[in-house]
């Protein structure tokens, strides 16, 4: 009988040594199958209700150019970490374009559902008001990225994930080329959840970038702005 619970009892210790074994096997085989990179898709995400420009009798084109990356790091491509539970760090890159034009294509998209005509030419502008060009039409926008950011710390028992944007837009005549408008915003976003995925590294990275874009045009100062100048009052 005490050899018959001997047996039982030694049983269950390989069974739980075996299901312990068997776990850190697929933990070291998740953690070796990890990409070399993960790449997002940036766009506009819309978290509030914007109101349209009013109308004015002139329909006001604008040209948004390129926005200078001014972010203090060697690698211009970078925009985020994935930090695994041993340390190593996994690059992410914005899919398919350079992080300027990841700033300068959300930036569109809100100008269009805002009830601006856009430019289809993205031209670069180096900020300063002697290079700016009457072709650009009645309003041109540019600005730099100042700091654009994800990092997802990835512990066994929760994945933390952060973003940060940051961006300073300057507006200007392009008729008068003069600049009559510059401002800063920010936004930092934040979530804790037990899954990873490159899918909530997108979607934060792009609560960050968009909440700073829709602070940009907040209260009717800057459309008040844009209409004056383009009526040549500025």
């Amino acid at each position: 009988m005490k050899d018959r619970e001997i047996r039982a009892g030694r049983t269950k210790d390989i069974g739980a040594l075996l299901k312990i074994f068997v776990l850190a096997l697929c933990l070291m085989m998740l953690a070796g199958c990890a990409p070399a990179l993960y790449s997002v898709d940036m766009k506009y995400v819309p978290s509030r209700v914007m109101p349209r420009i009013e109308g004015t009798g002139q329909i006001i084109t604008v040209t948004v150019t390129a926005f200078e990356d001014q972010r203090k790091i060697e690698d211009k491509m970078l925009i985020g970490w994935v930090v695994e539970s041993d340390g190593r760090r996994i690059p992410v890159l914005p899919k398919f374009v350079k992080p300027s034009m990841a700033v300068t294509s959300p930036l569109k998209d809100f100008l269009v559902r805002a009830g601006y005509r856009i430019s289809p030419e993205t031209p670069a502008w180096d900020l300063k008001e002697g290079s700016i060009r009457k072709e650009w039409g009645s309003i041109v926008i540019g600005g730099s990225i100042d700091e654009l950011e994800v990092i997802c710390r990835d512990s066994l028992t929760v994945k933390k994930y952060s973003a940060k944007a940051k961006i300073t837009a300057l507006f200007a005549n392009a008729q008068t080329g003069k600049i009559f408008y510059k401002v800063t915003t920010q936004s930092a976003v934040s979530l804790d959840h037990v899954l990873f995925s490159e899918e909530r590294i997108e979607q934060q990275i792009n609560a960050a970038l968009s909440d700073a874009i829709e602070k940009l045009f907040e209260g009717k100062e800057i459309a008040a702005k844009i209409r004056e100048a383009a009526a040549g009052k500025k």
